[in-house]
């Protein structure tokens, strides 16, 4: 199976009107969705897609119609491709549950497991609307351990937003990241896909690795000088997984140098 593995799109119909620094950004980035339509039309020239997987910020606080929008326009890229998310920091709740699930809205995590022959996926939700570093509660942390309990028959693929090491990225990681992390060490989770940080990363929790995708947006790079230059970027991970288990991988990242603003760092 060939997983497409997408992060922070970012996508609104229509940006809002900039009243600071970062919504003037926003507004000078090329529409995201055309990298989307960019990298899949790639790798359907080299390779099947098999199921797609999106690990948060899929809007930039977006409304209703926005989720709607995006999930019809990604299911008509790729036709009959399963699509799984996960929710981020931009992401709210209520609007995703109503726009994309068609579902009452809720402000509840949004958790699931999705049953695979050969592995499950769990995605996870470690997002806050408005808080970017993320926060599990109590309830999240046993969810997910009676959760993992019950899948010790197979391999376990577990997806969230926030990543988990304080060395991978000048932004913090989610606070509750060393909690998470024993966790996922007494389980039958074979890897973690996450997004958040913008930036492509490969580490390990133990001999568990973890991927980062990068941003379908744009990225923040830390000049060292109390300033963040914002360029556009794009980019995903493409996995091979064999018995519930990866294979082989596949890192992509584009950057047209493209600058979309220099603001002061946080």
């Amino acid at each position: 199976m060939n997983i497409l593995h997408l992060s922070d799109i970012h996508f609104r119909t229509n940006y809002e009107k900039p009243e600071n620094d970062y919504q003037a950004m926003l507004t000078k980035m090329r529409n995201p969705l055309l990298s989307v339509v960019t990298c899949i039309q790639s790798l359907k020239k080299q390779t099947s897609i098999d199921l797609l997987l999106i690990s948060g910020d899929l809007t930039e606080d977006g409304e209703v119609e926005d989720y709607m929008f995006l999930k019809q326009f990604l299911l008509k890229q790729l036709e009959n491709v399963e699509i799984l998310v996960t929710l981020g920091n931009h992401d709210i709740k209520s609007n995703f549950r109503q726009g994309w699930l068609e579902q009452v809205p809720s402000e509840k995590p949004y958790n699931f497991v999705s049953t695979f022959s050969d592995f499950y996926l769990v995605s996870f939700d470690s997002a806050i609307y408005g808080q970017s570093d993320g926060w599990l509660s109590k309830f999240q942390l046993d969810w997910l351990v009676q959760t993992l309990m019950k899948l010790n028959d197979k391999p376990v693929l577990l997806m969230t937003h926030h990543h988990l090491f304080d060395y991978q990225n000048t932004t913090l990681p989610l606070p509750q990241a060393a909690q998470l992390m024993k966790i996922i060490k007494h389980s039958t989770v074979t890897a973690v896909f996450n997004g958040h940080t913008h930036h492509p990363f490969i580490g390990a929790i133990g001999t568990i690795p973890c991927y980062t995708a990068a941003s379908m947006s744009f990225i923040g790079i830390d000049t060292q000088d109390g300033q963040i230059r914002f360029e556009e970027c794009w980019g995903y991970n493409l996995y091979q997984i064999e018995d519930g288990r990866l294979k082989s991988q596949k890192i992509a990242h584009f950057q047209d140098g493209k600058l979309l603003k220099i603001m002061p760092s946080f």
